[in-house]
């Protein structure tokens, strides 16, 4: 008793034997069954019946296409028109690529942010990485939003044309309430760091940045928010934004994610560098998780870390028990300092390196600068 083979993809198709056709596709010439004509409950031909299924069927031919000896699923690779188009314009050929490696540059907005990246060479690359989105996060009242503001004060003394999404709180308080609101704030700063009057930074600087007011409870949506920053960079041609905070423009914080990426993707067309908010849980880890990271380019991260013994404390140059602030840097683009820095808030509440940092941390040249 033979045994019956099994079919399989790469069985030889040479032994079928004479009457096997095996042109492909199957030639025409092959008869096809003969269907039996629809009967009567006589015991007659339904011609009724016949002259339906005759219709079915050449309806059915046609559908199938009218390109004889040829599979339904080969029409769409069927070349209509001739072309000198080799291949689609979204396929990059190396070959077609001027430029090859780039050294990353940097945009110095902050005075210690800027130094917590390095370039090859392992030395201070001298501001946060140029064209990149960057998520900034930490705890509450742990200095972002006042970061945020003195970087938008060092872009456009620098003549960088600069968009600050607030979306968590008013920037301006125009009932007159008396509250030290977002402005108010940034003036100080700005006056601060540029040594110049209210009115003469003013005159000269307010038409460097833009605001775009993104608040969930004046109705603001993600698409309103698109809207905005194209306009913000197609428009007004800003080439720094600052966006306070992503997890605020979907309260839900359901597509944080999936925001932070399509935010990215634009900002790479565009060429633009961003500093995007991010706020934290209790955990420690921010809104988004560890995915947050993982999507930005680059990350800063400011934590407190608990002083759990006497040693540890010493190292530090803190007190057991106490807690302190630290930032981690990390960077797909270019090299970080591989370990924490300890930091604190000067006299105007930004942040700044604490002068006391574990003895074993070496710092690039130029850092305590």
């Amino acid at each position: 008793m033979s045994k019956k083979k099994k079919s399989s993809f790469f069985e030889d198709k040479s032994d079928k034997g004479p009457d096997h056709d095996s042109s492909y596709p199957p030639g025409t010439t092959e008869e096809f069954p003969q269907a039996t004509p629809p009967q009567t409950p006589a015991g007659g031909t339904d011609q009724m019946a016949l002259m339906s299924q005759m219709m079915q069927t050449f309806q059915s031919m046609m559908g199938a296409g009218a390109m004889p000896q040829q599979w339904a699923s080969s029409q769409p690779f069927q070349q209509v028109e001739e072309t000198s188009e080799a291949v689609s314009h979204d396929i990059i050929l190396p070959k077609t690529l001027e430029r090859g490696i780039v050294a990353q540059e940097g945009l110095d907005v902050h005075p210690l942010y800027s130094k917590l990246f390095l370039n090859e060479e392992n030395e201070i690359l001298g501001g946060i990485p140029k064209g990149c989105t960057i998520t900034l996060t930490g705890p509450a009242y742990s200095g972002k939003t006042r970061s945020a503001l003195e970087m938008v004060v060092r872009a456009v003394l620098q003549d960088i044309k600069t968009a600050y999404v607030v979306a968590e709180e008013g920037f301006f308080d125009d009932k007159g309430s008396g509250r030290n609101d977002l402005f108010s704030r940034f003036l100080k700063i700005a006056i601060e760091i540029s040594g110049l009057t209210e009115n003469e930074f003013r005159k000269k600087y307010d038409e460097k940045y833009v605001i775009i007011p993104n608040q969930y409870h004046l109705g603001k949506t993600w698409n309103d928010f698109i809207s905005d920053y194209r306009n913000a960079v197609e428009v007004l041609e800003c080439k720094f934004t600052i966006i306070d905070s992503i997890n605020m423009l979907d309260p839900s914080k359901l597509n944080t994610i999936d925001n932070l990426n399509a935010l990215k993707t634009y900002n790479h067309e565009k060429g633009i560098t961003c500093v995007v908010i991010g706020q934290v849980k209790d955990s420690g880890l921010p809104q988004g998780g560890e995915a947050l990271f993982h999507t930005s380019e680059v990350s800063l991260h400011l934590t407190e870390k608990s002083m759990t013994s006497k040693v540890q404390a010493e190292i530090w140059g803190s007190v057991y028990r106490d807690t302190i602030s630290i930032i981690n840097a990390r960077s797909k683009v270019c090299h970080t300092l591989d370990f924490p820095v300890k930091i604190s808030t000067d006299e105007n509440g930004m942040i700044r390196a604490d002068a006391t940092q574990p003895s074993d941390n070496e710092f690039p040249e130029g850092f305590w600068e």
